[in-house]
């Protein structure tokens, strides 16, 4: 989320709102600063609120995640707010201390020291603005060290008193329609690397520095993850929690072997940010057989099958697998995209299952 300052940073309210994740190199919400554009820190401010924010986070080439955020905030005072907004992020590598995470395979490496994002941006109502990088002063910020933070000037014209009740109706202006500037438009947009580990990706969004704007509600917000990379899967809840969906409220839907994760949330007071695990299909399977060695053989043979997004017809290999993960819905999927150790898999419990016939 952004955030401001009084005078505020970060695309969120006049207070300082910051969407970190505390592991990963993750987008955050925009937020209020204080302080400068060189070294700016988080405020919390009541006169601007959230509206709404909508969220897309798309799997992209290269190993890289893209990011739209479409914010909309609303001055409540009557008098104008000029704040400084920003977004947060991790830094490169300087030390033990810092995360280290990839760079998308079509990116430059991002020198020790500087944000770990490529191509952001900033507009406000629909145009570009000019944004600076700075080092935030406060450290932790929702359990999460920000190291680095791009920020911009933006001010509310006052909100017109409400009070007043016209008995007229007064005849059209000429010209164009005045925008109401105690309602600012925020987008951003870039991108980042993915985070990988021991078989996983991980993705995080940073939604509780959407608290800091107004009363902590956000008024509606709208997410989006979608996963277009066919060799990952999307398990179900483990006991371990590792691959819990949070926050609740979300559908997942799967077309084409792309996994799409929506939330859309009213009246959304954030607490606890946004994260999703995603596994390598190969590992799913791996981890899967071990698990079913014991088990129905159709069901292990046909586990290939089902973390390639084949629709079974068969209710219940359709029922027992919904348990093991989301359905990417791949009707195009072909037995030839079958790893070698998928096709010795299946082969090897072919033939205890012809054994046992005889």
């Amino acid at each position: 989320m952004t955030l401001s300052q009084e005078a505020h940073p970060l695309p969120a309210f006049r207070a300082f709102s910051l969407l970190v994740a505390s592991l990963l190199p993750a987008g955050a919400n925009d937020t209020a600063f204080g302080g400068s554009a060189a070294s700016p820190y988080p405020v919390h401010t009541r006169e601007i609120r959230m509206v709404s924010e909508d969220i897309t986070i798309r799997s992209a080439a290269f190993g890289a995640w893209l990011y739209t955020c479409d914010f909309v905030f609303e001055n409540l005072s009557e008098d104008p707010v000029a704040i400084l907004m920003g977004m947060p992020f991790f830094r490169m590598s300087e030390g033990e201390e810092d995360f280290i995470a990839s760079h998308p395979a079509d990116e430059q490496a991002v020198p020790a020291g500087k944000p770990m994002v490529w191509n952001f941006t900033a507009t406000v109502d629909g145009r570009s603005v000019p944004v600076t990088e700075g080092k935030p002063t406060v450290k932790d910020l929702s359990g999460t060290l920000y190291r680095t933070a791009y920020t911009w000037p933006i001010r509310f014209d006052g909100r017109a008193p409400r009070s007043v009740r016209h008995v007229y109706k007064p005849g059209r202006v000429p010209g164009p329609k005045r925008r109401n500037h105690a309602i600012r438009r925020v987008r951003n947009t870039y991108k980042l690397g993915s985070t990988d580990s021991l078989g996983s990706t991980f993705l995080d969004y940073i939604l509780k520095t959407g608290a800091l704007w107004h009363d902590g509600r956000i008024g509606r917000s709208r997410l989006r993850v979608i996963l277009d990379w066919p060799s990952w899967v999307l398990p179900k809840k483990t006991p371990g929690g590792l691959f819990a969906i949070k926050p609740a409220g979300y559908k997942v839907t799967g077309v084409g072997g792309k996994i799409v994760i929506e939330w859309d949330l009213r009246n959304f007071a954030p607490k606890e940010d946004l994260a999703v695990a995603f596994r390598s299909r190969e590992y799913f399977i791996r981890d899967h057989a071990e698990k079913m060695k014991d088990a129905d053989p159709r069901k292990l043979r046909n586990l290939p099958y089902a973390a390639h997004g084949y629709p079974f017809k068969d209710r219940g290999l359709r029922d027992y697998f919904a348990t093991l993960l989301y359905p990417s819905g791949n009707t195009a999927f072909k037995e030839s995209d079958f790893s070698k150790n998928s096709r010795a898999l299946i082969a090897g419990v072919k033939r205890l299952e012809a054994k046992d016939n005889r």
